[in-house]
């Protein structure tokens, strides 16, 4: 059964609550619903930042029509990916499923449980920095300074890196409550991390995977889903 289609019309909102009633709009939904949006304004700004919002969760068209705008937004996972990036955030949300299953099982007192999930984890998690440092390091200049998104992405990936070495290393002599700790510090460093990567590293690839070719563009999506699809084996 199709899901029902809810329209939203935004041109009866102060300008200064349409941002607000947008999000409360499409902040629910979920694979298989769409909600049509009509706005008295161009919409590519406000998708944007509702996009930015839902952590990249959204997909959209516009059609303007009798000075207003019609835009359709459906959930990104019945889109497909864009672009990359796309894939890389893609990825972020299924690693934080595996790294969420094995901590679940830790508040549970499971460490035995929890450690075939944390090797997937762990194994996964190395691949997908190698991915995005090999990538950006093909699409983006040297960094210029230390508070450069890249550089800072960089540094973040080496630490992250430490705390999952200590993690693998006590996977051998599992203690929940330790190996729980353990885990806890790297949750908080990888959300942290994927914040700050999606909403300042990725707009800025996004300025120079506009530049590359369409063949360029090609090439290295399918480098990147060929590498993310390994992740999962």
């Amino acid at each position: 059964m199709t899901a029902a289609t809810e329209t939203v019309d935004l041109t009866t909102q102060p300008r200064s609550q349409v941002q607000s009633a947008a999000f409360w709009a499409v902040k629910s939904l979920r694979r298989g619903e769409k909600v049509v949006l009509i706005t008295a304004q161009e919409p590519t700004l406000l998708m944007h930042s509702l996009d930015l919002q839902l952590r990249h969760n959204l997909a959209w068209t516009i059609v303007e029509a009798d000075g207003r705008w019609r835009v359709e937004v459906s959930h990104r996972a019945d889109a497909g990916p864009r672009d990359a990036l796309d894939m890389l955030g893609l990825d972020h949300k299924r690693l934080d499923g595996v790294f969420v299953r094995a901590l679940q099982l830790l508040n549970r007192d499971d460490a035995a449980g929890a450690a075939p999930p944390l090797r997937e984890f762990a194994a996964a998690l190395r691949r997908h920095i190698a991915v995005e440092d090999g990538l950006l390091a093909s699409f983006l200049d040297a960094p210029a300074a230390d508070a450069d998104p890249l550089a800072v992405m960089l540094r973040e990936h080496k630490e992250i890196l430490q705390q999952l070495s200590v993690v693998e290393d006590s996977l051998g002599f599992p203690e929940a409550a330790e190996l729980g700790a353990l885990c806890a510090i790297l949750s908080g460093t990888l959300a942290k991390h994927e914040h700050r990567e999606e909403s300042n590293l990725f707009p800025r690839w996004r300025g120079q995977w506009a530049r590359k070719s369409a063949v360029e563009r090609e090439e290295v999506m399918s480098r990147v889903a060929s590498l993310l699809a390994a992740l999962g084996k």
